[in-house]
C-alpha cells in the first residue's frame, strides 16, 4: 500500500471512530412504536392519560404510532431514574391541530422524580394560549416556551427573527440546555427561535407531555406527540482532546510507515 493510501485509510478510520465516539448519550427516548404508554405515568386526578394513535401521517418522524390528546386534562410524565445536568438536548415532535395547549417539558425537583419534593425548575416548549413573562405580549401565530426559575420567568413567545409560524401538521421542537446550565436555546423546526439567559441551573429528573393536566374545566382539542428524547451532548473540550489523540496516532503510524518504506 502506498504512503498516500495509508494516510487516507487512517483518516477514514478516524472519521468512523469519531462518528461513534462523539454520539450523544441517550438518557430516554420513545417513538411509541411499542403501541403502549408503559414508560409514562398519568398525573394525579383530574389529569387523564394520553392514548396511542395511528391517525396521523408522520412522514417527518417515521413509524405509525404516536401519543394523542383530545382534552386539556390529558398529561403524562416519565421519571428518568437518575438526575442529569450539563449540556442537554430535549427533543419532541408535536402535531399541531385544534388543541390550544400542547407542550413537552423537562423538570427538576429536590426529590427523585416528578412531584417529589420541591419544584426547582421547568423548561417547556410547544404550544400555549398565553404568555406570563414580564414585558411579553402574546403572539398567537408563534409557539411558546417556559421557565420557572431564573432572572425572568414564565411563558414567552418563540419569536426570534426567522422563527416558524404555527401551522397544522408535525413540528420538531428542540430545547438545548447549554453546558453552563443558565443559557437555554429553543428551536422550532431546526430554527433557533429564542435564547434565554440567566436561568437557574439544576439537575433534571423527569419529563412530561400533554396539556394543562389540572384545572376545573376540561377544554377539548387534539394534538399528537412523537419522537420524544433526552440526550447528554458531549463536551466540546472532551471531543477535541479525543480527536487530537487520534490524529497523533495517525501521524505516528504515518511516520513509521515512511521509515519502513525508505
Amino acid at each position: 500500500m502506498s504512503t498516500l493510501l495509508r494516510l487516507i485509510s487512517c483518516v477514514a478510520v478516524v472519521g468512523l471512530l469519531g462518528s461513534s465516539l462523539y454520539a450523544d448519550t441517550i438518557v430516554f427516548s420513545d417513538d411509541f412504536e411499542a403501541g403502549n404508554l408503559n414508560a409514562w405515568t398519568v398525573l394525579a386526578s383530574p389529569a387523564t392519560p394520553l392514548e396511542i394513535s395511528t391517525a396521523q401521517n408522520r412522514i417527518p418522524v417515521g413509524g405509525s404510532s404516536s401519543a394523542f390528546i383530545n382534552s386539556s386534562w390529558d398529561r403524562m410524565y416519565h421519571n428518568l431514574g437518575s438526575e442529569v445536568s450539563g449540556n442537554l438536548l430535549f427533543t419532541s415532535w408535536i402535531y399541531d391541530s385544534t388543541a390550544t395547549r400542547a407542550w413537552t417539558e423537562i423538570r427538576a425537583y429536590t426529590g427523585a422524580g416528578y412531584g417529589v419534593g420541591t419544584l426547582q425548575q421547568v423548561f417547556a416548549i410547544g404550544k400555549y394560549n398565553t404568555v406570563t413573562m414580564a414585558g411579553e405580549a402574546y403572539t398567537a401565530t408563534k409557539y411558546q416556551g417556559r421557565l420557572t426559575s431564573g432572572a425572568a420567568t414564565g411563558w414567552f413567545n418563540l419569536n426570534a427573527t426567522g422563527s416558524p409560524n404555527r401551522s397544522a401538521g408535525w413540528h420538531r421542537f428542540d430545547l438545548e440546555i447549554l453546558p453552563s446550565g443558565t443559557d437555554i436555546n429553543f428551536y422550532v423546526d431546526g430554527i433557533l427561535s429564542r435564547s434565554i439567559t440567566g436561568a437557574n441551573p439544576f439537575s433534571y429528573d423527569s419529563i412530561s407531555m400533554g396539556g394543562v393536566g389540572s384545572g376545573t374545566t376540561s377544554v377539548a382539542g387534539d394534538a399528537w406527540f412523537d419522537g420524544i428524547s433526552l440526550a447528554i451532548v458531549p463536551e466540546p473540550g472532551s471531543i477535541a482532546l479525543v480527536a487530537s489523540g487520534l490524529l497523533a496516532l495517525v501521524g505516528l503510524a504515518f511516520c513509521r510507515a515512511r521509515r519502513r518504506s525508505a
